[in-house]
């Protein structure tokens, strides 16, 4: 069967977690569910599909079923445990795990609540955590513009006769744009 990557049919094997980094992320994985050892190979799973950017249906058949290990990546993305991991990754000790936590996150960003999109952006500006943004920085949410928009249309409200010729059309496309291009940001 042919492998649907983007980059080529060869995609490089991924390697396996280390017992070193696994045991740097498991305090990190929420407890129940599967037992550790089908938890790390579901790990192993999401990791060479995130890295080798593949489809999901061409995960390796020794990493399990790829349906659960999507469903298992898009659980934690839900439950906030990729946030928890994307905060950890700018430590150093976490450093080998980084480029790959980043990839994973971006993966299931469209799954991602504004708050988590706004965690990613800010913690963008750390070293090497780029590539967990969804989008370009310019197409992501600012509240920080919105804020300071909302501040100034307030005070012209009080008396719009005096406000600058097309201040509120313009102040429209600043609170458009503070919120984001959300066809460029809810993509893979």
């Amino acid at each position: 069967m042919l492998c649907s990557c983007i980059f080529s049919y060869n995609a490089p094997m991924q390697p396996l977690l280390t017992d070193a980094e696994y045991a740097l992320l498991s305090p990190l994985i929420p407890g129940g569910g599967r037992p550790a050892p089908e938890r790390r190979r579901t790990l192993d799973g999401i990791f060479h599909v995130v890295m080798s950017r593949c489809i999901w249906a061409d995960m390796p058949a020794r990493f399990g079923k790829p349906d659960a290990a999507q469903r298992q990546l898009r659980r934690w993305m839900r439950k906030g445990v990729l946030d928890t991991w994307l905060v950890a990754a700018r430590s150093d000790a976490f450093a080998s795990l980084r480029e790959r936590i980043c990839r994973a996150w971006r993966r299931v960003s469209r799954l991602a609540c504004l708050g988590s999109v706004l965690l990613a952006k800010r913690l963008a500006e750390g070293v090497g955590m780029r590539a967990a943004l969804p989008a370009a920085e310019y197409h992501l949410p600012d509240p920080a513009l919105s804020e300071s928009v909302k501040k100034l249309v307030l005070r012209h409200l009080d008396d719009p006769w005096r406000a600058p010729r097309g201040f509120f059309a313009l102040a429209g496309k600043l609170l458009k744009q503070a919120g984001g291009d959300l066809r460029r940001w809810r993509v893979r």
